[in-house]
């Protein structure tokens, strides 16, 4: 069973079933998820693919690409630090698209028991190491992550895990689901990498986080005041509005500097960006401009993406990554943040969580955010505790 469900509004779904086409790409082969076996493929075949799609066709059949993170790596001219076993992509082209209402779940909740999580030392290590690279001059800001384990008490249906998530309040504008058979990629993200429409791209980059209570308008008039916070904003749009005039320069323009955007219990800020389409785009060239998103590593993209694989020390995968769903003309991708990979066999979840460092950062609160963006998940599987 292999299916794909995209929140489409606040009252409906898309859902995707019956897939002509299936596959995960790695270096050097693909498996194919209808026959079970891998099959010779290079990936430059597969880069070759993506240079053949144009922005602007308009596609059969619903199709789905899950970007990985160490794609982008691969694409930056990285590929050197990424595991020759590493999936690269996901492909998934669906027969039959339907918009359903919002489901009613039979569960009430999903407990989720933590297994590992980066402890307050391990943090600190890293995020010293990355305030030298600040004040040596080698970025302005790095976007540091850790993955956290959770696992359930039983195995749940997935079927039964899609109902429930895209049945509560605040499930993200990008929010989405694809279950491959045992794996599951679960998505409650607020974030846009790039939609395509009308031959013109737009992006919303976010960054800064800060924790609300019932309202949000006191913390937004706090966040204003906050030159960290304007500075994080600032930078990242700089790099996406160089990333969209890689695309047609110089003809990129900022749309909204600044504005708030509301997910459960927490309060961000983002801005919005677009360019205006003269001549065909391939979908290669736009994720090589784009991807991966610019608020998700940091500035200048390819030294902290160095920076990155140096501290971290773990492999991001889908998380940070990006989904895009093409339908039709349209061609919409998120950026894969407050996303969970489970394995529903062995009932393990896997959540990514991390923020922005630079040098006017400090390192209790960046901990604490990524705390907040890990309680922000729970608390919408209304997990007993949160």
């Amino acid at each position: 069973m292999i299916f794909s469900k995209f929140k489409w509004n606040e009252s409906s779904l898309l859902e995707l079933t019956k897939p002509k086409k299936a596959y995960i790409y790695y270096r050097t082969t693909r498996l194919n998820l209808l026959t079970g076996f891998p099959e010779v493929y290079h990936l430059d075949l597969f880069l070759k693919h993506l240079d053949e799609m144009k922005v602007q066709d308009k596609v059969d059949h619903p199709t789905v690409f899950h970007f990985y993170y160490e794609m982008g790596l691969i694409l930056k001219g990285l590929g050197h630090t990424v595991d020759e076993n590493a999936p690269i992509a996901i492909e998934l082209e669906y027969e039959k698209k339907s918009f359903k209402k919002i489901p009613k779940s039979r569960l009430k909740n999903i407990h989720l028991k933590s297994l590992e999580r980066p402890s307050w030392t391990e943090y600190k290590e890293a995020f010293n190491r990355i305030q030298e690279h600040l004040l040596n001059g080698n970025c302005y800001q790095v976007n540091l992550t850790y993955p956290f384990e959770f696992m359930t008490e039983e195995a749940l249906d997935p079927r039964d895990i899609c109902d429930f998530f895209f049945s509560r309040k605040g499930v993200g504008s990008y929010g989405h689901a694809t279950f491959l058979g045992d794996e599951m990629i679960l998505s409650n993200s607020p974030e846009c990498l790039f939609q395509y429409n009308k031959n013109e791209i737009k992006t919303m980059p976010i960054k800064g986080t800060v924790q609300i209570g019932k309202s949000w308008k006191k913390e937004w008039q706090q966040m204003l005041g906050d030159a960290k916070e304007e500075g994080e904003l600032n930078m990242i749009t700089d790099l996406l509005k160089n990333d969209l005039n890689k695309l047609e320069s110089p003809r990129a323009k900022v749309l909204k500097a600044r504005s708030p955007l509301v997910v459960p219990g927490l309060l961000h800020q983002c801005s919005l960006l677009s360019v205006k389409l003269d001549s065909p785009i391939s979908l290669l060239k736009t994720m090589e401009s784009l991807f991966p998103g610019g608020s998700i590593t940091g500035a200048p993209k390819k030294r902290v993406m160095e920076i990155i694989q140096e501290v971290e020390c773990y492999s991001r995968g889908i998380y940070t990554g990006s989904t895009l769903l093409c339908l039709g003309e349209r061609k919409i991708a998120n950026i894969n943040i407050r996303t969970a990979t489970l394995s529903i066999g062995e009932k393990q979840w896997r959540y990514g969580a991390g923020g922005g460092i630079t040098l006017l950062s400090k390192a209790p609160s960046e901990y604490q955010e990524m705390e907040a963006k890990v309680a922000s998940f729970l608390t919408l599987l209304k997990t007993p505790g949160y």
